[in-house]
């Protein structure tokens, strides 16, 4: 594949800096993820240059950060996918989460908030000089503490609420294959399925990734799906502008770049 722009076109109207308060919900499947789509909310996030949906363009009016907090990937790996990109790294506060464990001991959900909030204050802090900070929180794989911990749903969704409270917006990664989400029977796959739900519910926009009913192909590694989310309010009235229900094709290359295209392009 050839070299692609950090930024798909038909994707950049939906990497513009979120509505202040607003939730962006990230659905993965097996072999289908949403790691590509993540570092280019952050690229997006830190340019100088917002996208708007009519294609026109203007100027951040205020300076961004980006907390980013992993529980299935460690630090290197995203800086390694944002050095592809050119990514702005001294803008980002990473939690690995992978490697410290936080929020897997006796401190529970209790730490795991703390060390959150901690790394938004420093994330604002580093712009002191410069006025108040405009923060996105990115929760990569919160999911996981419903496998790995004895987290019920209600606290896991409390723990967001409670952080969101703290930034601007917020994305939040989370699989969502058939079994965890269609027809549960195991206390995990009902815990999961009402997590996603409960999620879905709060989300402006919902973002799944998933890959062909026809199964592998070359050319094409996934269906990229965006949806009005039940948090997405009357945004006309807003003045945020509707949220555009589409379904592209995209294609991941060796080197990290992604294009997206329409059905038969």
């Amino acid at each position: 594949m050839p070299s692609q722009p950090p930024i798909p076109p038909l994707l950049s109207p939906y990497l513009s800096i979120a509505p202040f308060a607003s939730l962006t919900l990230l659905t993965s499947t097996l072999g289908a993820s949403t790691n590509w789509l993540v570092l280019r909310f952050i690229y997006s996030a830190l340019k100088d240059t917002i996208y708007e949906k009519d294609g026109s363009t203007k100027e951040h009016t205020e300076d961004t950060m980006v907390v980013l907090v992993s529980w299935l990937r460690d630090g290197n790996f995203w800086k390694e996918g944002g050095r592809k990109l050119g990514t702005n790294f001294q803008k980002i506060q990473i939690v690995d989460a992978l490697s410290t464990g936080f929020g897997l001991g006796a401190g529970g959900l209790a730490e795991a908030e703390t060390e959150i909030l901690k790394a938004i204050a420093t994330a604002r802090e580093a712009t002191k000089e410069n006025g108040e900070a405009r923060v996105l929180l990115v929760l990569d794989g919160l999911d996981f503490l419903l496998a790995a911990t004895g987290c019920v749903t209600l606290e896991i969704m409390d723990l967001v609420g409670a952080v969101r409270d703290h930034v601007h917006s917020t994305i939040l990664t989370s699989s969502a294959d058939l079994p965890l989400t269609q027809s549960p029977t195991t206390p995990l796959e009902i815990s999961h399925t009402a997590f996603v739900m409960g999620m879905a519910h709060q989300a402006r926009i919902i973002m799944s990734v998933r890959g062909l009913d026809t199964g592998v192909a070359r050319d094409v590694s996934g269906v990229l799906r965006m949806c009005r989310g039940a948090g997405a309010g009357d945004e006309a009235d807003e003045g945020e502008g509707e949220v555009e229900e589409r379904e592209y094709l995209y294609l991941v290359g060796a080197d990290g770049g992604v294009r997206v295209f329409e059905r038969g392009a």
